[in-house]
């Protein structure tokens, strides 16, 4: 059987072979182009419309298992590859948090972009929710806590993430939350924003109503109701009912609880908290830390308190 090592000479060998031939008008396959990079694929774990996400070894790195994010320039429309995919090279490259998927480096070759980043190798908080339905208060506590880590740090450097959603929070190997996908990340947020970004489940009502919004606090109500998936495994407001209901019962807010679960009063507070209707008077992520509940179970974002 073939080795990791002999398969990965093997790929880096073609890109050599035929450049060495003269064959500058044939495009080497992106398993030859990581290859000659030093990372093995191993299969894909993702994709999209114009990008595809792989699992590969990064055999320059202890054999260390990435995730490599490629994005097709002849496939990605203009809009993105103009705006946002410059800012999402240059902003997430710079973000440092343990709570944050790192973006190592990233490279370009054959009209693709080529991104290496951390692999959260126990999938997503979708992905487990769906399988194990709510989460404990404790550990609900403890990656809310770890999400807004993540997303004070960001919106203390005046960054906003713009998608947050549990598909965008992935879960290391200690089960730690480590936040991804920042396509729709904004700097300089001072200003109001007028572009559409996320899923419309997780969008603030101003967003939905199609009005100028402050970005990190759009992001605040996001987390809002991340926070209220993690302690009930429901979503607060359906896609499915359409944007005029989904505005009702954001204003509204009426029984938006499910009676059978016992929420305590302290969550249901900050959720309530977070899903404050006006924008002006949400509260910014700084302020979530004083949340009783929040002080109540200070801790157990340690790594020690990691079993689920």
């Amino acid at each position: 059987m073939e080795t990791l090592k002999e398969a990965l000479s093997k790929a880096a060998n073609e890109v050599e072979l035929l450049l060495s031939n003269g064959g500058w008008s044939y495009k080497p396959t992106y398993r030859a182009v990581l290859a000659k990079q030093g990372y093995y694929v191993k299969q894909t774990i993702g994709s999209g419309s114009y990008s595809k996400v792989k699992l590969a070894v990064d055999y320059d790195n202890k054999r260390k298992l990435v995730a490599i994010k490629i994005i097709d320039r002849q496939k990605a429309p203009k809009d993105y590859q103009d705006r946002f995919l410059p800012r999402e090279l240059s902003i997430w490259s710079s973000l440092r948090h343990p709570n944050l998927v790192n973006l190592h480096r990233y490279f370009e070759s054959n009209q693709k972009v080529f991104m290496i980043l951390d692999y959260g190798i126990n999938g997503d908080a979708l992905e487990y929710i769906q399988k194990k339905g709510a989460i404990s208060e404790r550990n609900a506590c403890r990656w809310f806590r770890q999400t807004i880590s993540a997303v004070g740090y960001m919106h203390a450097l005046d960054i906003a993430h713009r998608d947050l959603k549990l598909e965008n929070l992935l879960l290391n190997k200690t089960w730690d939350i480590i936040v991804c996908d920042f396509g729709f990340v904004k700097d300089d947020c001072k200003s109001l924003s007028s572009t559409f970004c996320g899923s419309k489940s997780y969008a603030a009502p101003e967003i939905l109503l199609g009005n100028p919004y402050l970005p990190k606090k759009a992001d605040v109500w996001a987390l809002g109701v991340i926070l209220y998936i993690f302690i009930t495994g429901q979503m607060p407001f359906s896609e499915a009912k359409g944007t005029k209901s989904i505005l009702n019962e954001q204003r509204s807010l009426i029984n938006n609880f499910p009676k059978c679960q016992k929420i305590p009063s302290l969550v249901r507070d900050l959720v309530r908290n977070l899903f404050t209707y006006d924008f002006y008077k949400r509260p910014e992520i700084e302020a979530i830390w004083s949340n009783n509940w929040i002080l109540n179970h200070n801790g157990l974002i340690s790594r020690k308190s990691n079993k689920l």
